[in-house]
C-alpha cells in the first residue's frame, strides 16, 4: 500500500497498528473504565485544557454537530474561508439551526477584526464555529488572536474544528479560552479514522442542559455524555480497537514532547516551503498564514499532478494529494504531518523533482 503525504488519513506507524491487535475487552468493566480515564487525561495534557475531554465513536464531522447541537441558542457565525468550513454551514442548517455565513476568498485566513465586525452587526449571535485549518486551502487562522476578540463578547462561546491542526500546530485550550475544541484521530495524530475527541467548558455544559427538547437528540447529547464520562465511559460502544491504537500513541507523543511535535511539523513545512520557492511555486494560503500540517500549492507549472501521482505510486509506493474539489490540478497538496519526519519529506519532494525532470 502506498506511503501516504496526502491531507488524510495518514501513514499509521507498525506499533500502533499492532496495538489494534490487543484482545477485546468489555467496555464496561473496570479495565476499560481504567483505559478510558488514562485517554482522557493524556488527552488534557495535549490540550492544554482541565476541561472534561468527550470521547466519540463517529467522525470529527459527528462531533461538529455535536458542538451545534449542544451549544448554540440563536445563531452560529460561520466564516467560510473554504470547502470544510463552508460544510458547518450546511450542517447547522440541517440541525435546525440558523447559520450566519462570513465569506471569505478562498485561501485567505479568518483574522481577528472580521469575527469583532460581524459579532458587532448581529447581537443574536452567541456561538462562532472556527475552522483553525482549512485542509482544503491549507490556510491556518490565527486562534490565539481570534479567540481574544471572541471572548470580548460574554454571550458568545467559540467552538473551533482542529482537524487538521491539532498535534501539528500550537493550541492551548484554557488559556486561550477556546470553549470547544474538536478533531478527529487520522491528521496529525496519525491514527486510523474512526474516533473523535472534544473538549467542552462549563458554560458549554450549561448551554446543553438548556437547550429544547429535540435539539441535541441522543447520541449527541453532551449531558448524556457526562453521566457517562464521570464512570469514565461512553454511552454508546466505544471502538475499543482504535482506544489501543490510541493509548500506544499517546505514550509515544508524550515521549516527543507535544511542543517537539509542533517543531517538527514546522520544520516539515519550511522545507517543503524552501523546494517549493526554489521552483517557483507560489502558496495558495495567504502569505503568513501556511497551515503547518499541509501545504497547498498553486499548480502554476501546469504539470500534470494526476499523473506525477500515478509514477510516484508505480516508482515509489507513496502518493501526494490533487487539489481539493474546484482546485484540482490548479492546486496540489503535501500532507507533512503526523508521524512523518523531516527526511521523509526530503525524500519525497526528490522523488518528485525526479519525475518532473523525466518529463
Amino acid at each position: 500500500m502506498p506511503k501516504l503525504f496526502i491531507p488524510g488519513p495518514t501513514e499509521v506507524h507498525p506499533a500502533q497498528r499492532e496495538a489494534q491487535t490487543r484482545p477485546m475487552i468489555g467496555h464496561r468493566s473496570k479495565i476499560y473504565a481504567e483505559l478510558h480515564a488514562s485517554i482522557e487525561a493524556r488527552l488534557k495534557k495535549i490540550m492544554f485544557t482541565e476541561n472534561r475531554v468527550f470521547i466519540g465513536t463517529c467522525s470529527a464531522t459527528g462531533v461538529i454537530e455535536a458542538a451545534l447541537r449542544n451549544s448554540v441558542k440563536k445563531k452560529v457565525l460561520v466564516p467560510a474561508n473554504g470547502f470544510f468550513a463552508s460544510k458547518w454551514v450546511d450542517v447547522s442548517e440541517s440541525c435546525g439551526i440558523e447559520a450566519v455565513r462570513l465569506d471569505f476568498e478562498l485561501g485567505r485566513a479568518v483574522k481577528p477584526e472580521d469575527i469583532e465586525k460581524a459579532l458587532k452587526s448581529d447581537p443574536e449571535i452567541d456561538a462562532v464555529m472556527l475552522t483553525h485549518s482549512e485542509t482544503s486551502t491549507g490556510v491556518l487562522s490565527p486562534l490565539k488572536e481570534i479567540a481574544a476578540v471572541v471572548r470580548e463578547f460574554p454571550n458568545v462561546v467559540l467552538l473551533v474544528d482542529c482537524v487538521s491542526s491539532f498535534a501539528a500546530a500550537e493550541i492551548r485550550t484554557d488559556e486561550w479560552g477556546i470553549d470547544l475544541i474538536l478533531f478527529g484521530m487520522q491528521k496529525a495524530l496519525a491514527l486510523p479514522a474512526g474516533l473523535a475527541f472534544c473538549s467542552v467548558s462549563p458554560e458549554i455544559m450549561e448551554r446543553s442542559k438548556n437547550q429544547p427538547k429535540g435539539r441535541k437528540g441522543y447520541y449527541f447529547d453532551f449531558v448524556e455524555w457526562e453521566k457517562a464520562a464521570v464512570k469514565n465511559n461512553t454511552i454508546i460502544t466505544p471502538a475499543v480497537s482504535l482506544l489501543f491504537a490510541l493509548d500506544h500513541q499517546l505514550d509515544e507523543i508524550l515521549k516527543e514532547g507535544i511542543e517537539a511535535r509542533w517543531a517538527k511539523h514546522s520544520e516539515m513545512q519550511k522545507i517543503t516551503m524552501e523546494w517549493a520557492k526554489q521552483h517557483d511555486i507560489s502558496y495558495f494560503s495567504e502569505e503568513g498564514y501556511h497551515s503547518p500540517g499541509i501545504s497547498v500549492l498553486n499548480n502554476s507549472k501546469n504539470w500534470n499532478i494526476a499523473e506525477i501521482n500515478e509514477k510516484l505510486r508505480v516508482q515509489h509506493d507513496c502518493e501526494i494529494a490533487n487539489g481539493y474539489k474546484d482546485l484540482k490540478e490548479k492546486t496540489f497538496r503535501i500532507g507533512h504531518m503526523g508521524d512523518h519526519s523531516p527526511e521523509d519529506i526530503c525524500e519525497l519532494l526528490g522523488w518528485i523533482d525526479g519525475i518532473v525532470a523525466e518529463g
